[in-house]
This record gives structure tokens, C-alpha cells and sequence, in this order.
């Protein structure tokens, strides 16, 4: 079962990867739909990225893995505004060249649903940070939801709060 939560306020990636306890270090992360500032070395953290210069691709796309996301989110110079992270386990493998559908925030209608589901079909949870406004977090491993819930006053129930 999914949890799904909401959050409308916004953290900075490394405020909520301390709620998860270490758990996102159990996963490797797939990146997309980032809206970001960034330090100059910021691809010496990633395993595999693609960036596109084209019009054919509006997005660029990263693989990390959960250790060196926590070392990059605890730079000062890392801001997210828009991002979606995508925990997958360590042992699949990620082609970011044959990515058919690339998990998005900005403009995404299916968040809004009665029952919002995890984009990619490999990740066990996704985490959103939506305009630097709000945080969502729809997760299989109910680790991270209850980590996350603990930590953060104020969340909902993200089912709940579509159904309102």
C-alpha cells in the first residue's frame, strides 16, 4: 500500500533527508524535473546523468546514489525550487537513456487525484518538492512516510486532502 503526504510548507532536500534516518542511503535516487541551484562540481556526485541542450528534451536527467544525495543536499550552495526524487532499489539498473516516461512535478495533473501513484515503475517511494511551496512524498516503504510524518508537523494525508 501507498502512503501519500503532503506537506504545505517547504524544506530544504537535506531537512527531509534527516527525517528518513538513513533510509535514503538504502536506495539509489533518479533526479528529474529539477529546478536547482548547484555547486560547480555538482557532477562529480551523480553515477549517470544525461543533459540535453535540445528542444527535443526539456528535462535533464541524474542517478545518485542515496549516500552522495545526502553530501549533496548538505552543500550551502544546493537549493531545490521544483524536483522529483525517485528512490529505487540499489541492485536495479536505471538506463537513463530508455527512460519512456520521466517523473515530473511542474504542470503534473495526476498528483491531484484521488489516489496519486509513484511515477516510475521501479521506485519504491517518490519524493516532491513543488515551487519551493510544498512536499509530497508517496511511498511503498512506509519507512519513509512515518519518518517523515514524525519529523514534520502539520503533514496530511495526501488521499485525503484530494478528496476535500
Amino acid at each position: 500500500k501507498v502512503m501519500n503526504t503532503i506537506l504545505e510548507d517547504f524544506l530544504e532536500l537535506k531537512e527531509i533527508l534527516n527525517s528518513f534516518n538513513g533510509l535514503e542511503k538504502e536506495y539509489n535516487w533518479l533526479l528529474t524535473d529539477l529546478d536547482w541551484s548547484y555547486p560547480d562540481n555538482y557532477l562529480d556526485y551523480f553515477m549517470d546523468y544525461r543533459i540535453y541542450d535540445d528542444s527535443s528534451h526539456c528535462r535533464n536527467n541524474y542517478l545518485i546514489t542515496g549516500e552522495n544525495l545526502n553530501k549533496l543536499a548538505n552543500m550551502k550552495e544546493v537549493y531545490f525550487i521544483w524536483g522529483v526524487f525517485s528512490a529505487i532499489e540499489k541492485n536495479e539498473i536505471v538506463d537513463l537513456d530508455t527512460i519512456k516516461e520521466e517523473p515530473y512535478a511542474d504542470g503534473n495533473p495526476n498528483f491531484w487525484v484521488e489516489n496519486p501513484v509513484i511515477q516510475h515503475p521501479l521506485a519504491v517511494a517518490e519524493l516532491v518538492l513543488w515551487d519551493s511551496s510544498l512536499v509530497l512524498l508517496l511511498s511503498k516503504d512506509n519507512g519513509f512516510s512515518s519518518n517523515f510524518r514524525n519529523t514534520f508537523k502539520g503533514w496530511k494525508d495526501l488521499n485525503a486532502y484530494n478528496q476535500s
